[in-house]
């Protein structure tokens, strides 16, 4: 074996498992460019990779507390401490007490956050919206059913049920216009 070539193993593994299909090849484009505009968002945020995680965790959930915020990421509660400690230095969440019991905090993200990240994603949505504005009622039906099978293939993997049929009706859960949320997420 030598440094330039993988181990046998893996290039058995990649060659079987490499999108052939131009549209598998797309998906797998779109993934590693959604990962991509995670890191440029983070970037510009100032925050890590886990950090930008709980960001979007609260952006497309709105308040949790830090033991939702800890299993939603899988690690630990202390080190969900710790996250939210840095957002919190750096001025992208707040903890907050709710009146009815004052024990529990609730780790909420700044509306100068969210509208920092939004900017960011902002000509990325709106370049979405002119390609989805663009297509035929036909066309849409189809790209949709397929989009679906897609979502349900990826919450398979994660151990979620298969997504509830969806409404034409935005998510007033988001803090994003049309239910738009960074990193893709929606």
């Amino acid at each position: 074996m030598t440094p330039d070539k993988p181990p046998a193993a893996f290039q058995g593994w990649r060659s079987s498992h490499a999108p052939r299909d131009p549209i598998g090849q797309r998906l797998k484009t779109i993934s590693f460019l959604n990962r991509e505009i995670g890191k440029k968002i983070g970037e510009a945020l100032g925050v890590n990779v886990t950090d930008m995680a709980a960001m979007e965790q609260l952006l497309n959930s709105g308040p949790l507390t830090p033991g939702q915020l800890a299993e939603r990421l899988k690690v630990s509660t202390a080190a969900a401490t710790q996250i939210v400690d840095r957002l919190e230095r750096v001025g992208h969440v707040r903890r907050e007490r709710k009146t009815r019991d004052r024990r529990k905090i609730f780790v909420v993200p700044e509306e100068a956050s969210v509208d920092r990240a939004f900017e960011q994603l902002a000509p990325m949505l709106d370049g979405l919206d002119g390609v989805i504005a663009g297509l035929t009622p036909a066309d849409r039906q189809v790209i949709e059913g397929f989009l679906d099978q897609v979502v349900d293939v990826y919450r398979n993997l994660v151990g979620l049920p298969p997504a509830p049929p969806e409404s034409d009706e935005p998510d007033a859960s988001s803090p994003f216009p049309s239910g738009h949320a960074p990193g893709g997420c929606r």
